[in-house]
């Protein structure tokens, strides 16, 4: 049984092959729909949260990122799940500023539980959500009020993601919603501690990494499932990290800073190699690739970094004008922060920016727009 990956993606791919045949350009004007959809609930969350003018700006940011463009094109998760977990913060701050109605709350949860299907990065975010709601709700409303759409999120969401992990212990006898936890874990975070505390790549830390751990295995293990296999991984890798915080911190850093600065791949829609075009530009071989080419990989490179001095422009005018003066807004940060940290391993790249660019964008046209520090104060302050 296939315990890595989540269902959702593939039986979109299966809906659409099966309705219109094998074509991928169908797969592609889809998440061409979604990638719109995540544009206009980058308005309606920048609206709810300031005003209609900052929404449009953020549209605007959104429409104009590189890397959303790219990412429609390729038949990842990367998409939709910005779309879905978008759409359940949009949700979840409704649920915020209008906790008697129950939809809100509902709402919120199917969106995380269809996310988690997507990609299981934002598996926890169904436990910590209901807190968080409850918590900002309290002061408004009370203890007794705030806990019903808390528990109705809740509820809801591990009714949801619960059948898939009930369907994997049957299965494989493990209740975890995906191994694809473990393997990351194992691969990518204890992966990057040991190729910086023994100075290796990262493939030969991975090999080391892998040698180590079968040496640590039982005689037994032999007969062990794939699922405990996987969860062995994991729990050698949370060792690795346990021993070495401080390494773990670093690597994590560096993964974040990666997410966060690195380039866009758009010149790879002009049938272009980005990191073959970048390694010939650092060894100053320019004439492995015509003129033409050296124009349209310059022109992506060019768009993309001044997107992103533009972007972080309005994050720090941001934080410097207006801060952390909402729950709102407190939300979105956080939701950032755990998306940066859950995939902040030593392969990041801008592909893992993509699911927290509509609470960037969001941030940024408020900074831009917020003239004296003070924009129109949301409903829940």
């Amino acid at each position: 049984p296939e315990i890595l990956r989540t269902p959702a993606y593939p039986l979109l791919l299966a809906g659409l092959y099966g309705i219109f045949g094998i074509q991928p350009a169908i797969v592609v004007f889809a998440q061409i729909a979604f990638s719109v959809a995540t544009i206009f609930i980058g308005f309606r969350i920048t609206a709810l949260l300031f005003h209609e003018r900052a929404g449009l700006l953020a549209a605007l940011l959104l429409a104009a990122d590189p890397v959303a463009a790219y990412y429609t094109q390729v038949l990842l998760t990367e998409t939709i799940f910005t779309t879905t977990i978008s759409l359940c913060l949009l949700l979840l701050l409704h649920a915020l500023t209008e906790p008697s109605k129950w939809q809100w709350s509902v709402g919120a949860s199917i969106c995380l539980a269809l996310s988690t299907y997507i990609r299981p990065t934002s598996y926890y975010l169904g436990f910590i959500f209901p807190l968080i709601l409850f918590l900002m709700i309290r002061p408004l409303v009370g203890s007794r009020r705030a806990f019903k759409p808390a528990l109705l999120f809740l509820s809801l969401y591990i009714v949801l993601v619960g059948s898939w992990q009930i369907r994997n212990y049957v299965q494989t006898g493990s209740m975890e919603f995906s191994q694809v936890k473990n393997q990351y874990l194992f691969i990518a975070k204890a992966a990057a501690i040991v190729a910086v505390r023994d100075n290796l790549s990262l493939e030969d830390a991975q090999q080391r990494l892998a040698a180590e751990h079968f040496r640590s295995l039982p005689p037994s293990f032999q007969s062990a499932t794939q699922a405990q296999h996987f969860e062995s991984q994991g729990k050698y890798a949370m060792n690795i990290i346990m021993e070495h915080p401080v390494l773990f911190l670093w690597t994590s850093l560096r993964g974040t800073l990666a997410t966060l600065l690195g380039p866009s791949n758009l010149s790879h829609l002009f049938g272009l190699d980005n990191v073959a075009l970048r390694a010939s530009l650092l060894r100053g071989d320019l004439g492995r690739f015509s003129r033409s080419q050296w124009i349209m990989a310059t022109s992506a490179w060019t768009y993309g970094i001044a997107f992103l001095a533009i972007l972080y422009l309005g994050l720090l005018l941001f934080f410097v004008r207006v801060g952390f003066y909402s729950q709102g807004i407190v939300l979105l940060i956080f939701t950032t922060l755990y998306v940066l940290l859950l995939s902040s391993g030593p392969e990041a790249y801008s592909r893992f920016r993509l699911p927290i660019m509509p609470a960037l964008c969001v941030m940024a046209a408020a900074g831009f727009i917020s003239s004296s520090g003070t924009p129109r104060p949301p409903q829940d302050s």
